[in-house]
């Protein structure tokens, strides 16, 4: 058993530090950078007038890097208006998203916000099992 624990831990550490020969390999990339823009909600008045209004959003635009979708360093926040990968930053638009809602207000999932615990917590698990098995020298297998 704790062959194959440290297996899987191997394995998901050789994807994270090459994610370049993985995504190359055909296999799914479970690490992310970049940014990534956060609702808050819709737009403050008088931009919520708008013909276009009812498809944008008002949020933060972040810089964001993670594993598996879970993002463990999210900084750099600004306010913007999104619709999907298109983003404005206008300074009045900017101004009064950002009187309308404070950073904290961006929505974040909990998978989003505390996932890269669980993760962390199953690899330390992994390799507490790893080590325990050589040191007592027994083996599951």
């Amino acid at each position: 058993m704790p062959r194959l624990v440290l297996g899987i831990v191997a394995a998901a550490i050789s994807f994270v530090a090459a994610p370049r020969e993985a995504a190359a390999a055909r296999v799914p990339v479970i690490y992310q950078s970049g940014q990534h823009a956060f609702e808050c909600g819709p737009l403050p008045a008088p931009y919520d007038k708008e013909p276009m209004a009812a498809r944008i959003q008002a949020g933060y635009l972040c810089d964001v890097t993670g594993i598996f979708w879970s993002y463990f360093s999210v900084r750099n926040c600004k306010p913007v208006a999104f619709d999907g990968d298109t983003y404005s930053d206008d300074p009045e638009l900017v101004a009064a998203i950002k009187a309308a809602y404070p950073e904290s207000s961006m929505k974040r999932g909990l998978w989003d916000r505390y996932g890269w615990i669980l993760l962390a917590l199953f690899v330390a698990a992994g390799l507490f099992l790893w080590i325990k098995g050589a040191i007592t020298g027994k083996d599951d297998d």
